[in-house]
Formats: C-alpha cells, structure tokens, sequence
C-alpha cells in the first residue's frame, strides 16, 4: 500500500514538474510538442459577432485595445478578450498561457472576466479557444465563435471558440542545442557529397583510373591527397584574383590625379593645359601679325600715298 502511494505521488511529481517545465503556451504531449506563441500579435485579433459586436482577442498576451469599463481591476491580471458593448466592454477572461491537450487538439481556458450581467450567482466572464490543427491555413487563421451562454449577447457569460491555424500542428522543439545539431549534421552532408565529387573527378581525370579504381577512396592517405589538391585550387584561384585585381587597378587607377575631383588621368591634364584654347588662339593671332609685317613691301612711289600714312608709314594729320 505504501508503496502504491510512493509510486504514485512520484509520478504526479513527474507529471507536475514536466507540465511546469513547459514554456509559455507551448505544451509537449508525449513526443509531440505544441507552440502557440506565433500567434501572440501586437493588434488584437478581431471580428463581429451575429448581433453586430466587435470581438477583439489576443493570445498568450494581454489585448492592446483600451478596455472600457470592464469591471476587471488591473490588478488582478491582463484581459485576454472583451467584447465591445453599448455601456461598456465585456472582459471574457484574463490571460491565460497553460495549453491543455485535448480530442487531438489545444484548449485555452481563460476565466476571472467582467461580471456577468442579469445573474445573481456571481459568475464572471470566461472563455473556451479550441485550437485545431489546419495546415491548409498557413497564416496565424481567425477565431470563430461558435457558442456563447446565454444566447442573448447583452448578457452573455460564457463563450468558446474555434481557431484554426497550422501552428496548432506538432512540431519539433527548437532550441541552440538543436540547431547546432542540425547544423553539424547538414554540413556534414554536404562535405561528404563534396568529397565524393572531387574524389571521382581527381581519380579519373588526373590518375586516369577507370572502373571501380576511380570511386573514391575513405582512407587517411587519400583524405590528405585530396585536401592538398583543393588547397592547391583555392590558392591558385586566389593568386588569379589578386593579379587581376592589381592588373585592373594599374590600368584604370595608377595614373589618375589624386589632388584632382575629375576622374582624369595625369597625361589627360597635362594635354588640355598645353592645348589652352586661349594660349593657341593669342599665340595665332601673333603669329598672323607677325607675318603680315614681314611679308609686306616697301612702297615704291608708283602710286599715290596712302591717305592716313605717308611713304614712312607715320599718321599725316
């Protein structure tokens, strides 16, 4: 007997120590595990009711929409919905992150709401979100009402509701030791594909082997082999960049002005400040003069002086 009550509370402190050991609005259930803070939103979900209310919800987290005279003091918690009311906002319950796993499904209960108006028991708002797992809908999905008690809005108490979504679906627990591993196991992967690649391609092109001679080879010796091949590559491909790169620099940028804002090379500069229009066009005008005054001849007296000089060239006044 004592045993049986040994063994029983160990297990409900298993069971209790693992139910707390879940984060906020995740819930693992057996080897499936659930994680609904995708839909915590920072604007409330919101749709209207039959009798033309507006509904707003949220998940995992309290409604961003002002509540109105809710009855709720702040203190008691975060409001997880209300309904929008003609003298004042209905809280359906406050926040809530403990999943329960129910019929193949989730379920959030959410109660302590508004009171409940017309009953003299007491009762307060509360509410019931049945997540359905949907993978047809990949977005986060709408809530949808499907009851409510009593059926007139006005002076309704309880709700329950039905959310579609994909993340209602099991998935895999993320994690930093998770991703590593998955992160070791891909790159792993793709070594070894890679490995088996440039082995082949080494053994068949280079040590022309043929037949089964050319698979590759899981040996230290031939790991090493094909190592200093690929080192051998990468540096050779390296070394053509660099030359390229110091050969594409030395065309396009060794003879460039650095005091210069033009992208204008040395000899181009020098070129326009020889060839200065305004130099070229003083240095023709002098060199028009000049070979006037030299090719003219002295005046030979056969025909009349000219009127503003005479046989000297002075100015008759």
């Amino acid at each position: 007997m004592v045993s049986c009550s040994l063994r029983s509370s160990l297990l409900l402190l298993l069971s209790t120590s693992a139910f707390a050991a879940d984060k906020p609005c995740t819930l693992h259930d057996g080897d499936k595990y659930y994680d609904l803070s995708a839909l915590k939103a920072s604007k409330d979900y919101q749709f209207q009711t039959d009798g033309g209310h507006t509904f707003y919800l949220n998940v995992c987290r309290g409604v961003t929409t002002d509540p109105w005279n809710t009855g709720v003091d702040e203190k008691e918690g975060n409001i997880a919905g209300l309904v929008r009311r003609d003298h004042g906002d209905f809280a359906i319950g406050l926040v809530n992150t403990t999943l329960e796993a129910k019929e193949g499904g989730l379920m959030l209960r959410q109660s302590n709401g508004s009171p409940c108006t017309g009953l003299d028991s007491g009762l307060r708002g509360s509410s019931t979100i049945r997540f359905i797992c949907d993978t047809s809908v990949y977005a986060a999905g709408k809530p949808v009402l499907l009851v409510q008690w009593p059926s007139d809005e006005d002076k309704a108490c309880s709700y329950e509701l039905e959310w579609r979504t994909h993340y209602a679906c099991p998935t895999g627990e993320g994690g930093l030791f998770g991703g590593l591993i998955v992160f070791c196991m891909v790159t792993a992967t793709i070594l070894l594909m890679a490995f088996v690649v440039i082995s082949t391609l080494y053994n068949r092109f280079v040590l022309r082997l043929s037949g089964y001679d050319q698979m590759p080879k899981f040996t230290f010796s031939h790991v090493h082999e094909i190592w200093d091949v690929c080192s051998d590559f990468l540096h050779s491909v390296l070394d053509l960049l660099i030359a390229q790169s110091r050969s594409w620099r030395s065309r396009g940028y060794g003879n460039v002005n650095s005091t210069s804002h033009h992208w204008t090379s040395r000899e181009e500069e020098e070129a326009m400040i020889v060839s200065d229009p305004l130099e070229m066009e003083a240095e023709s005008v002098h060199d028009a003069t000049g070979g006037v005054s030299q090719g003219a001849h002295p005046h030979d007296g056969s025909g009349p002086p000219s009127e503003e000089g005479g046989d000297n060239g002075t100015v008759r006044l």
